[in-house]
């Protein structure tokens, strides 16, 4: 049977929990950039256009002024960057700085259900790593998360000082001293490689990275990776740049871990897909496609990972319900819950993605099995048809 690690979820708990309870819904999701000409006029004018938006829409004034006074404050992080505002019953619950461009379209709006799709977008699944610096004199790491701004404090961050007696490499010279020098030289490097090497693996043990970006001297990188175990080794990638020197080395390892990223997302997502196509040939049980299916997986909280192609969904819409099985196709698939609302199909389905703590991979329905907008991978299988 083909197998696959469900990924946990990067939503906050409080989060997930303030999503149980019936309220108004308000929320926000802007590209929050300041590199354009006349950043704060044009902040100033996208306050408005969201103001505007949210009471055309019936938004309570104090919500309005929550999200108001929220995308005043600048973001401190490099363009491109989003923002992405939450508030129930007027208070406000969620306000992120979202690294990275908009990932579909601004949503600005209001009602019982709201839009976490942009929120998921940036932050699929919990995905820590780790960027590490090596020189000759030391060396050190950060740990973040993806879809979590790199301008705020690292969830984990070490610095190791190597000894600095001796640096260099003798250049000039010849005979037993130039020769003692450079073997003395090479073992202080390793050394301290090595105690940087410690550091990270015990990093590693703790926090579970899914990649390690090493940036910095070439045959310091060469040392800390010849010290490293074959795990630890597995998940690195190297960016030949030292990003102390200039703002160029620094631009560069930000998109080499953009990049690596990337890398680590597409390679999930296709490995979901190719399950999700090995399921429906075998005939196994394992997965259903289809909006109809799909519901009724979440229904019964045994959707594992669920892949949604948002724009297939287009103007679908779902029933949200104020308890579980939090969704449903129909009024009388409700099952006595009270029914929230008609809502839009893919804030429904996200809504009941988190609420039963599944995983949502974004895709394009052309990628998954009869191309239907929306297929999952199951906890159990689905039990045989029952005869007519």
């Amino acid at each position: 049977m083909a197998q696959t690690t469900r990924e946990t979820t990067a939503l906050q708990p409080d989060l997930v929990e303030a999503l149980q309870a019936p309220g108004t819904w308000t929320w926000a999701y802007v590209d929050a950039s300041g590199n354009r000409e006349d950043p704060r006029r044009l902040a100033a004018l996208q306050r408005r256009t969201v103001s505007d938006a949210l009471q055309q829409q019936g938004a309570s004034g104090r919500a309005v002024e929550v999200i108001e006074e929220e995308l005043v404050e600048q973001p401190g992080v490099p363009a491109p960057v989003a923002r992405y505002v939450l508030v129930r019953d007027d208070e406000l619950v969620l306000s992120e700085v979202l690294p990275g461009h908009l990932h579909g379209q601004e949503s600005v709006g209001t009602g019982t259900v709201p839009d976490l799709l942009p929120l998921l977008a940036h932050r699929p699944f919990d995905l820590p790593f780790l960027v590490v610096q090596v020189g000759r004199e030391g060396g050190g790491f950060r740990g973040y998360r993806l879809g979590h701004a790199p301008s705020g404090a690292p969830e984990d961050e070490q610095r190791v000082q190597g000894r600095t007696d001796t640096l260099h490499k003798v250049k000039s010279g010849n005979g037993w001293k130039q020769s003692h020098w450079q073997q003395h030289t090479e073992e202080i490097w390793k050394q301290t490689a090595g105690e940087v090497a410690a550091a990270l693996e015990e990093a590693v043990r703790t926090t579970s990275p899914r990649l390690i970006v090493v940036a910095g001297d070439i045959r310091a990188r060469e040392l800390l990776r010849g010290e490293l175990s074959a795990a630890t080794k597995a998940l690195v990638t190297e960016v030949a740049v030292d990003p102390r020197a200039d703002d160029a080395s620094e631009k560069a390892l930000v998109q080499h871990v953009d990049l690596a990223l990337a890398r680590v997302l597409a390679s999930r997502r296709h490995d979901v897909q190719d399950l999700l196509r090995t399921h429906e040939g075998r005939g196994d049980n394992e997965s259903v496609s289809g909006i109809g299916p799909v519901v009724d997986a979440l229904q019964q909280a045994q959707a594992a990972v669920v892949a949604l192609d948002a724009a297939a969904l287009g103007d679908r819409t779902l029933y949200a319900l104020a308890a579980a099985p939090w969704v449903a196709t129909a009024p009388e698939q409700a099952g006595g819950v009270e029914v929230l609302g008609q809502v839009p199909a893919v804030c429904a389905l996200v809504r009941a993605i988190v609420l039963t703590d599944a995983e949502l991979v974004l895709v394009n329905a052309a990628s998954l099995p009869s191309g239907a907008p929306a297929s999952a991978l199951l906890r159990w299988r689905v039990g045989p048809a029952v005869p007519a």
